[in-house]
């Protein structure tokens, strides 16, 4: 009985609370409650937690300034052992040559009456001067000449030393040296530690491939996702659809396409031409100037059919 008077009673401050314009209030006093208990509760469980494991927080212990021969682009920096490794990018302009310490400096940090300062160390001696590494890494320099150091990082016991060599992402070569448990020893493996390191998503979303189950056919065939959008790429352009319409090639959007030449065309084009140009070598029956002139053609069917007229068919 007394449950049952409770609860009217409640019920009747919560109508006339309504009826008064302070529900908002009510509400709002309710969940800064219910915030402040739970605000609580995680507390006393992390000071609990610290009680029983320790605590190791991090904090900044100094600020040092990081000096190199030449100006350069900063990269990346890691801890191997009682080293600091530095790895940076430097416009070499007229040297002819990229050497170590342009894109490598060793650090050691130094307690000193002024605080902590990074005393620069001499590379001879260290792993990196093991000369397999210095064999790869001049060799690396000397042939690909836009080559840039990306990352430096530590993985599975391993120091891996990320550059790229070209316009992808992909584009990569990554140097690794195996590192003991206790830091000390350091030894340089090979540059082929691509699958070792790990590059950062290139989208924040997963790419579905399409498959021949998406291709719809027709006069203008094209690929169906998921009934809601229709992707036509044929002749040259790039389709929009949002109808399921074959019959013709309009769409809600259209672009033209860089290269309107399919890969596998291209494939085929410089086959041919190969073929052609040993039959020039050979023949005798065509002359510089003509096969010249077939090498600028860029249509596929017009050098299919001017390299036809130039062979003996029947």
């Amino acid at each position: 009985m007394s449950q049952t008077n409770n609860t009217a009673a409640a019920e009747n401050i919560v109508d006339q609370a309504v009826a008064e314009g302070g529900a908002y209030e009510i509400i709002r006093k309710r969940l800064l409650d219910h915030g402040n208990l739970l605000t609580q509760k995680v507390r006393e469980l992390n000071d609990s937690r610290l009680a029983e494991f320790g605590s190791s927080a991090m904090a900044v212990t100094a600020r040092v300034r990081v000096r190199t021969e030449n100006n350069c682009i900063p990269r990346d920096i890691v801890q191997v052992g009682d080293y600091l490794l530095f790895g940076y990018n430097v416009f070499i302009g007229l040297k002819k040559e990229t050497k170590i310490e342009d894109v490598f400096s060793l650090f050691i940090k130094k307690e000193t009456e002024s605080g902590v300062e990074l005393e620069s160390v001499n590379p001879a001696g260290t792993f990196l001067a093991e000369q397999s590494f210095v064999n790869d890494f001049d060799e690396l320099y000397r042939y690909y000449k836009n080559t840039r150091i990306v990352e430096l990082t530590i993985n599975n016991g391993k120091l891996l030393a990320g550059f790229q060599i070209g316009e992808r992402l992909d584009d990569m070569r990554v140097f690794r040296w195996s590192i003991s448990p206790d830091g000390k020893t350091v030894k340089y493996i090979d540059n082929r530690g691509e699958r070792d390191i790990e590059l950062p998503p290139a989208f924040d979303f997963e790419w579905i491939s399409a498959t021949r189950d998406n291709a719809v056919h027709g006069r203008h065939p094209h690929l169906n996702i998921l009934d809601k959008v229709f992707v036509e790429t044929i002749g040259g352009d790039l389709t929009i659809k949002i109808e399921n319409n074959t019959e013709d090639g309009l769409g809600i959007y259209r672009e033209e396409v860089e290269d309107k030449t399919d890969t596998k065309v291209i494939a085929l084009m410089r086959s041919l031409l190969e073929q052609f140009e040993q039959y020039v070598h050979i023949s005798k029956k065509v002359s510089k100037e003509t096969l010249q002139s077939v090498q600028d053609i860029q249509e596929p069917s017009r050098l299919a059919d001017v390299i036809a007229s130039h062979l003996p068919l029947k």
